[in-house]
């Protein structure tokens, strides 16, 4: 009785005579293991080098007509007969166990549809030996893969079914990049994958034959990325958009693509500006966490940078430490101001969010500013609700005496929204009033901002009606409103997925 077996491993062959013996001595013969040798048409001898395989272990061996890796990949997946499927390149090389391992990873009841393993990384003539490729064991979401190791074939198991199910080939009409591309339709479909720490292959780079080290060129790498470009904006999944528009920044900053004077559309350019958080120095913010979410899923960004602390378990793209030392709140937001508009890795437009901001719905990036009446009815506000003048009513007074002495309009524009601002103008304003601490309003102002009058959207209160709030486009919280508040448990529920900010 011939049993299905667990793992088909798929051999692309092509003029990989001096390297390929190595590969296949390294596959110990197991109960439950499958070898497809794709012979791609070789001219030097490695299909006769294939043929005295063949008796080995349970080998099918095909040759065809040379049409490039992919095809051969393909025409392997459409013979395949095991329940997961490996790819292994014919100058690679697997450790002592590999395969008994493969197929006791396949016959687990609970494993996942793409499993990747660790790998070493030889070269004699670079780095005088190997080295080791590994990423911790467990579950990776789309957001948190693992580096440059997601982009491979060779280092990973693939569910069979779910391959058909969701009919991914290797896109044949490509020269490089067909892995990134394959890889990109898995992870999207699965939405992550599972790792193993174990090494299991040594991946040779001493062909230099190879197009990775040897035929790359420009018009390839323009080619990938737009392939990723085309992706991006085919797709209807926030998360996957966010997650490629990630990796092709990181594409477009690489040595590879620098090196052959790849003229992409630089980062700050995309059409989308950084997004600066300031944040409280504090070991834990969930706030911000929250907040982070809701922008992954609702604003578009470029960067996203911290000023001020960084909180455990948070990755911004970029973070500036500020000291938070000043007397008052509003001269330490003034402090962390100053350090935006000095910094040229900031885009010259950006939006300024505090930590406790959270997007309700998707947002374009041309809202307008926002504005609460004039300034006069703030500090009247603040009287009634606290039957006298407090620090906020001082504040406030000279902020509205400053503008008066300079001729500009009160209105107050700290309504605890985002703000789009422009880091030469905001030098501009910290420089002419170097002891105005309120510097929003004071911008907002000074530049006459033409907004839209709106409400404060910071709810201060633990039982808030939550039919307001879901009519709003932005909310803001305070630490015990989120922490206990019936408005945090909402924002915890409408926001559950893990953003790429988040370790």
């Amino acid at each position: 009785m011939v049993t299905t077996p667990k793992v088909s491993l798929i051999i692309p062959v092509y003029n990989k005579a001096p390297f390929l013996r190595r590969c296949l001595d390294s596959i110990e013969p197991v109960e439950g293991l499958e070898v497809i040798l794709i012979d791609d048409h070789s001219t030097d001898g490695s299909d006769k080098i294939c043929a005295k395989y063949v008796d080995k272990f349970q080998v099918l061996c095909f040759r065809k007509k040379n049409h490039g890796v992919s095809n051969a990949r393909n025409y392997g997946i459409s013979k395949a007969k095991g329940d997961y499927i490996a790819f292994l390149d014919a100058d690679d090389e697997y450790l002592p166990g590999t395969t008994a391992t493969l197929v006791k990873m396949a016959g687990n009841e609970m494993s996942h549809n793409i499993i990747q393993f660790g790998h070493y990384l030889c070269d004699m003539g670079f780095w005088g030996g190997r080295y080791m490729k590994v990423v911790n064991r467990g579950w990776y979401d789309l957001v948190d893969t693992p580096k440059n190791n997601w982009v491979l074939v060779w280092n990973k198991l693939y569910k069979r079914e779910f391959l058909l199910k969701h009919n991914i080939k290797f896109d044949e009409t490509i020269t490089f990049g067909e892995d990134e591309m394959f890889n990109v339709e898995c992870l999207i479909a699965n939405k992550g994958m599972w790792c193993v720490r174990k090494p299991l292959l040594n991946h040779h780079l001493d062909d230099h034959d190879s197009i990775c080290r040897g035929g790359l060129c420009l018009e390839w790498l323009q080619q990938l990325d737009k392939m990723l470009k085309d992706k991006m904006q085919s797709t209807t999944d926030m998360e996957a958009k966010q997650w490629l528009s990630h990796e092709i920044a990181k594409h477009q900053r690489s040595k590879t693509f620098r090196k052959f004077g790849f003229v992409g559309e630089p980062v700050e350019n995309r059409g989308h500006y950084d997004v600066v958080y300031m944040v409280k120095d504090t070991p834990e913010n969930e706030e911000l966490r929250y907040s982070l979410r809701s922008l992954y899923e609702n604003f578009p960004h470029n960067k996203v940078v911290f000023c001020g602390g960084k909180p455990n378990g948070l990755k911004p793209d970029l973070h500036i430490r500020i000291k938070q030392d000043q007397p008052t709140k509003w001269e330490n937001v003034r402090k962390m101001l100053r350090k935006i508009a000095d910094d040229d890795r900031i885009t010259e437009d950006f939006w300024l969010f505090n930590d406790d901001f959270f997007v309700l719905e998707p947002k374009p990036e041309n809202i307008p500013p926002y504005y609460d009446k004039d300034i006069l009815t703030m500090i009247r506000r603040t009287e009634k609700g606290f039957g006298r003048p407090i620090a906020w009513t001082h504040r406030l007074r000279n902020l509205m005496n400053t503008l008066k002495a300079n001729g500009l309009p009160t209105l107050n524009y700290a309504v605890h929204k985002p703000m789009l601002m422009n880091r030469k103008k905001l030098k501009e304003v910290l420089d002419k009033f170097p002891d105005e601490p309120m510097v929003r309003a004071l911008y907002g102002n000074y530049y006459k901002l033409d907004g839209l009058d709106s409400p404060d959207m910071k709810v201060r209160v633990q039982n808030y009606d939550l039919s307001r709030v879901a009519k709003w486009d932005y909310v803001s919280t305070q630490d015990d409103s989120f922490e206990s508040g019936n408005i945090g448990r909402w924002l915890r529920d409408k926001f559950p997925a893990k953003s790429r900010f988040e370790l």
